[in-house]
């Protein structure tokens, strides 16, 4: 069948494909109009400055080039503008051309250099991924837009479909068996990736049933986190405070700071809500808040969670690129570097990273289990406390005052308990005002602020347990005997220097001497 085409991008890509198209059929001659030395097997070029040239190759296709005969347009934004009336001459010659056996072919960097009126009788064939988002193979031109749009495949007729988050709805769906949406998440999503920085769009992504869905995408700086359903109650309890965290943040923002787009994945959010229940209000409150403060959501699936209170439209999927799946195993990896790491929601549990004097999540290739020390922190502190729901930690400082006037340190031997007794002394100013004893038994001095280390809180005399300004909750022989909560405390490391801070109820890592 004769069919008539736009081949769309790179100059060198739309080389190889006009190569492979000419050498497989080898009984047509190409009459091009275009400019400069080419390699294609053509029988004659017209420069596009040239315009008795062109106007005679061009008469000719119109009164009746013999079948087999091709004209070649090549970068049509050059050729259109040497001659105003090419537009209507080509559209001629590409309805009425394959009848008689003749065939248009038109060359473009741009999908938006070919009219409108001469796109309909041409099919659209993008190079490759980057020749469908009009970026050049060595990115140079990537990052160009502000704003949600991007292109997700081709349409029956081989032109690009454009998914535009704010006018295909704040939230959407795609829906279907794994395979085909594995495909349009792919396609959605690195399609804006590579469009957009991440200082304007971050993404959040959530694999609840473990297929691989976003496979390679989290090494891009647009991602902001990464979930998979194999990951502990823990990090899923740390990210739906630190998702809740994120609405109390862009609403205090919003107004005083630029802030990028989240769009947020959750494939499979009925398996999130069933195993985290918690999800389910937080889910909620992103979908109805969520536009207004810059939050979007996408959820995946076989079907839409029956659970969730909401219709959500499903967003445009086409056909996607031939070669997607090559460029979502590179294109991450390659944009590394091209802009800001985006806003990390959730820090990883404190044992999980190494605690720096910046208090910001350590990139996975740079983590270790190196030791905190007093060095690494500000005077006066002793160790850092965790707030997931503020996404952040901060530095924990002890402060005694007439009326919390005591302390202790809990837990289980081997916890760390006579070495932060050692980090406190070394952070205290006037000794003469402390009283500090490795164990409850010793002689108490009332006059002074008194710091004692127990095994549980029942060691713990009543009143300095009544008038606690600091204290440290280590690992517990029974965590049901906990004072800050027993859920917690069964989830604290069985680690030295790990526990809870009171009074400020939260995971705590405290520094060496």
């Amino acid at each position: 069948m004769i069919r008539n085409f736009a081949v769309v991008g790179p100059g060198q890509a739309t080389r190889e494909r006009l190569t492979a198209a000419l050498a497989a059929a080898p009984n047509i001659s190409t009459y091009r109009i275009g400019r400069g030395a080419d390699p294609l097997p053509v029988s004659a070029t017209f420069d596009p400055s040239d315009q008795p040239g062109c106007r005679s190759v061009l008469d000719w296709f119109e009164r009746g080039a013999p079948s087999g005969a091709v004209l070649l347009v090549d970068d049509w934004a050059l050729c259109a503008g040497y001659d105003p009336d090419l537009v209507g001459t080509v559209e001629w010659i590409a309805a009425f051309g394959p009848s008689r056996g003749v065939q248009v072919v038109v060359t473009a960097r741009n999908w938006a250099d070919v009219p409108d009126r001469l796109r309909r009788h041409l099919h659209g064939e993008a190079t490759d991924f980057l020749g469908l988002h009009e970026i050049e193979a060595d990115l140079s031109d990537k990052h160009q837009r502000h704003d949600l749009r991007a292109a997700v495949g081709g349409d029956a007729g081989g032109w690009p479909v454009y998914l535009d988050i704010g006018a295909d709805g704040p939230h959407g769906t795609y829906l279907g068996p794994a395979a085909v949406r594995e495909q349009r998440l792919l396609a959605a999503l690195l399609g804006l990736m590579v469009t957009h920085s991440s200082n304007d769009l971050n993404l959040g992504l959530i694999d609840m049933k473990n297929i691989g869905v976003f496979d390679g995408l989290d090494t891009a700086p647009h991602v902001s986190f990464a979930l998979s359903g194999e990951a502990g109650d823990e990090l899923f309890e740390r990210f739906q405070d630190g998702l809740a965290g994120e609405l109390d943040r862009r609403q205090r923002l919003l107004g005083h700071e630029p802030l990028p787009v989240l769009l947020i994945c959750v494939d499979s959010a009925e398996v999130l809500i069933e195993r985290h229940p918690g999800f389910q209000h937080v889910l909620e409150s992103l979908t109805r808040a969520g536009r207004g403060l810059g939050i979007h959501l996408l959820y995946s699936g076989d079907a839409f969670p029956s659970s969730l209170p909401f219709q959500i439209p499903e967003w445009p999927s086409a056909v996607p690129p031939h070669d997607l799946e090559d460029w979502a195993e590179l294109l991450p990896a390659m944009l590394i570097g091209s802009a800001p790491p985006a806003h990390v929601l959730a820090l990883p549990p404190q044992r999980q990273s190494h605690a720096d004097v910046t208090l910001k999540m350590v990139p996975p290739q740079r983590q270790s289990q190196a030791d905190l020390t007093l060095k690494m922190l500000p005077p006066g502190a002793i160790g850092l406390v965790d707030k997931p729901s503020e996404q952040r930690r901060d530095v924990l400082v002890p402060t005694f005052t007439e009326e919390l006037r005591h302390g202790a340190i809990v837990g289980k031997p081997g916890t760390g308990k006579s070495t932060t007794l050692r980090t406190l002394a070394g952070v205290l100013g006037d000794p003469g005002r402390y009283q500090l004893l490795d164990g409850p038994g010793e002689p108490l001095d009332p006059q002074r602020h008194i710091v004692v280390t127990a095994r549980t809180w029942d060691q713990v005399p009543p009143f300095i347990r009544n008038s606690l300004a600091f204290a440290v909750e280590f690992r517990l022989d029974d965590p049901a005997t906990s004072l800050v909560d027993p859920g917690q405390a069964a989830r604290v490391p069985d680690r030295p220097g790990f526990g809870l801070s009171v009074p400020h109820r939260l995971p705590a890592q405290i520094a060496l001497p």
